[in-house]
């Protein structure tokens, strides 16, 4: 069904929106299902993660409304509530409402408040426009392609799966959703003929699931990020191995044991089994690696800014080769394909092009093969540019 004019216009001003935080450094996902028990309840249109220091993490979700009668106040109300559920640290709304009492209002709780005049500001930017980026909308078009080629939804429901973790998972249980997601695309990636849109699809949702897993593992690290680097190494080797709640697995184990104890005919050499099993199906699972590049890399800023350099070469116009990425991204890419037993040529050859520097939004390099056309880059057209909003501060809640 064609969207209607209304929310085509909602869609851009998200997508404008989701240019001045990325711009701005942020890490952004848009369009984020809020899921239980399978069930889809609601969806984020904007969920923004910031570091700013070892210890500070900050997660903010937005509701984005470019409406006549956008209904303001209740999705103020509407997006605090989402926020305390979800156990975000901040809410915003972006609305075209201009009512002097509602920034007051979400001044007094809390919430970002971003206006028609401060999106009006954003859309008169020539700067935010010319990122070479895929929208969202194209971004799911290419991969519903893909699927509907095959009669399938194999991949855009594991991708929804992947990002749906981010609302209420963030951490060491939606980083382990995502690297099952990065597993199944890389080896949808490396088994698609090289260089056809099935590869380039898996490619870009493969640096996607990647992007998400170095964002909730930064995320997961702040936790201990005073702690001796064997313990870090050690607990990153339990969540990579456990997902968020190892004491909870372990007591679900002793449980089992002590039912089967009971209950079943020789329970405890039976009881024992299990448990040589299951520590044995753990310790297959070379967490050790990837733990310690994990921590090498988040004692400093290198695993956000590698987080936010992999979503901008899944979103990019031109989809940037394996090689052509930049040494800290390529490298931890790398240690995930080692962790999921995936070849790195293999996934190389996948597509290739030569990397053109790109002064666009985090991250380093946008790719355009020798027979493409570059896209012009519309914030270095005309010398008579308007002026760009600031970026944003370190924690700062009005952000405009």
């Amino acid at each position: 069904m064609m969207a209607t004019a209304s929310g085509a216009k909602g869609l851009k001003t998200e997508e404008l929106v989701r240019a001045y935080f990325l711009r701005a450094g942020f890490f952004v996902m848009r369009g984020i299902e809020l899921r239980h028990d399978g069930v889809e309840l609601t969806d984020i249109d904007m969920w923004v993660y910031e570091r700013s220091a070892t210890l500070a993490r900050r997660r903010t979700i937005i509701d984005i409304k470019d409406k006549r009668t956008p209904q303001a106040a209740e999705r103020l109300f509407f997006v605090k509530g989402v926020a305390s559920v979800i156990s975000v640290e901040g809410a915003g709304v972006a609305t075209t409402d201009n009512r002097p009492m509602l920034r007051e209002l979400a001044r007094k709780h809390g919430v970002l408040w971003i206006d028609g005049a401060d999106l009006q500001r954003l859309k008169d930017s020539d700067a935010l426009s010319g990122l070479n980026r895929l929208t969202e909308e194209e971004f799911n078009g290419e991969i519903a392609d893909i699927d509907n080629a095959r009669n399938g939804r194999v991949l855009r429901d594991k991708i929804d799966e992947v990002k749906s973790a981010i609302a209420d998972r963030f951490g060491p249980s939606c980083a382990n959703t995502a690297l099952e997601g990065f597993q199944l695309f890389a080896r949808e990636a490396v088994n698609a003929h090289p260089a056809s849109a099935a590869a380039r699809g898996a490619g870009r949702l493969t640096y996607l699931a990647a992007a998400i897993a170095a964002a909730a593992f930064d995320f997961a690290s702040a936790d201990t990020a005073l702690r001796p680097s064997a313990e870090r190494v050690r607990h990153m080797i339990d969540a990579i191995r456990f997902g968020a709640n190892t004491e909870g697995a372990l007591a679900n184990l002793r449980w089992t044991e002590a039912a089967i104890r009971e209950y079943l005919p020789n329970g405890a050499g039976l009881a024992q089994v299990v448990r040589e099993k299951f520590t044995a199906e753990l310790n297959a699972v070379p967490a050790e690696g990837l733990a310690e590049i994990v921590i090498r890399l988040s004692n400093s800023e290198k695993l956000f800014s590698i987080a936010k350099s992999l979503e901008k070469a899944a979103y990019a116009s031109h989809l940037v080769s394996f090689d052509h990425l930049d040494a800290d991204t390529k490298g931890f890419l790398g240690a995930l394909l080692d962790f999921a037993n995936i070849s790195r040529p293999k996934f190389a050859e996948g597509w290739t092009g030569r990397p053109q520097a790109d002064a666009g939004v985090s991250g380093r390099f946008m790719e355009v093969k020798n027979d493409d056309r570059k896209v012009p880059d519309k914030s270095e057209e005309g010398s008579d540019k308007r002026k760009t909003p600031p970026a944003p501060g370190k924690n700062q809640r009005r952000l405009l």
